[in-house]
């Protein structure tokens, strides 16, 4: 037993897209960290960020170039982590991008239990986003506790009827379980643009809450929508504690009540609804 086997066995563990293996190379509470995490991760919080990174690159591979031992119980190890994002990510939908990214990973040892206690590793993530062929968008600081700021994305199907019913879903998570919801959105939407009477849907992420706003033809096109086996699969996966055990949500139907004309400066009139160039959401 040598600080170097239990540095085998734990890259190892990455490599066969094992998250049990890799906590089982940890002490027990031992924990991991990187710039993507939000701060140490250990137990299933790590196994799950784990194996939600090989859902996102199934690929994923790392090339350790160097690790040296920096005293009797730490080292620092120098890898190139190669994959393909072709599933979701907590970032979002599979973009196709590949990386090939360098990074240092600096690591306390337990002689006694022959197991890593903490790994820290850091990278870039700017070049990560760049490789994947992401938007990086700078934002404000939370102003705790009214003001949070997040992402938002928008579906354009295209269509412009004037939608007769809108949905509302709220869905609150913990953050590894971000990639198993957006990969289900994914097949949601996907499914959806080959259906008429869906108009479009608006995305917000903020924190754990995760919105969706979309457009219907009418409530019966919305109600309808729900049978339809991509959502089905969705609401049994939260049913079943796929999004975690602390999971919770809301889905509503609205029927607007009044949609006015649209409005542009120096036009003079409103225009009707009915000739606007793409879709109302």
């Amino acid at each position: 037993m040598s600080m170097t086997d239990a540095l085998d066995r734990y890259f190892d563990a990455w490599n066969a897209h094992d998250g049990a293996a890799v906590v089982a190379a940890l002490t027990d509470g031992g924990t991991y960290e990187d710039p993507t995490t939000g701060g140490p991760l250990s137990g299933d919080a790590l196994a799950a960020n784990v194996d939600g990174l090989a859902v996102g690159f199934p690929d994923l591979h790392f090339d350790v170039v160097s690790c040296d031992r920096t005293s009797e119980t730490s080292a620092a190890a120098q890898w190139q982590m190669t994959g393909t994002n072709t599933g979701a990510t907590p970032m979002g939908p599979a973009t196709g991008g590949s990386v090939d990214l360098p990074g240092a990973d600096f690591i306390a040892y337990d002689p006694g239990a022959d197991r890593l206690t903490k790994v820290v590793g850091y990278f870039d993530t700017a070049l990560m986003l760049r490789q994947l062929g992401l938007q990086v968008h700078l934002s404000p600081a939370d102003i705790e506790p009214f003001l949070k700021f997040g992402l938002g994305i928008l579906v354009d199907t295209g269509r412009n009827t004037v939608p007769g019913a809108f949905t509302v879903t709220s869905i609150e998570i913990e953050p590894e379980h971000q990639a198993a919801l957006n990969d289900a959105t994914e097949k949601i939407v996907t499914d959806l643009l080959e259906y008429p009477p869906y108009l479009g849907t608006c995305f917000a992420t903020i924190g754990k809450r995760n919105w969706t706003f979309s457009a219907w033809e009418s409530v019966e096109a919305a109600e309808a929508a729900v049978s339809r086996s991509a959502h089905a699969q969705a609401q049994q996966l939260m049913r079943d504690g796929g999004l975690g055990e602390h999971a919770r949500g809301i889905t509503s139907i609205w029927r607007p009540v009044r949609l006015n004309h649209e409005v542009r400066p120096a036009q003079g009139c409103a225009t009707e609804l009915s000739e606007l160039e793409g879709q109302w959401l």
